[in-house]
């Protein structure tokens, strides 16, 4: 995982989280390691451990000619659908692109 874009995440929480949205980091580290790296660097999100890449296999975030998962983020909604998926290294320094999806995503659900 990338400490600089966790690091740039955890500082912009408070605008992912003023979505309604809520920020869980997936790591194919062991959950011993992701608890380290969570203290580490002081982040008030989960880091769930996927060893087995499952969660990384099911959402399509395997990075390509590598055995492990690319950076970059999945939203899904509450009802379980993904509402977008993007392979994206600086991840939380596009965080603009991620806040417009959750932006649709919540006046979707206040129209709805």
């Amino acid at each position: 995982m990338c400490k600089t874009q966790l690091g740039e995440l955890q500082r912009r929480l408070k605008e992912v989280e003023a979505t309604g949205a809520a920020v869980f980091a997936v790591s194919i580290d062991r959950p011993e390691a992701a608890r380290k790296l969570r203290h580490e660097f002081n982040l008030t999100f989960p880091i769930l451990s996927d060893s087995k890449m499952e969660l990384t296999q099911a959402f399509q975030m395997k990075g390509e000619r590598m055995e492990m998962s690319d950076m970059g983020y999945v939203i899904v909604d509450r009802q379980g659908i993904i509402r977008a998926r993007r392979i994206d290294r600086t991840f939380a320094d596009n965080l603009k692109d991620v806040l417009s999806v959750l932006g649709q995503v919540r006046a979707e659900r206040r129209d709805a």
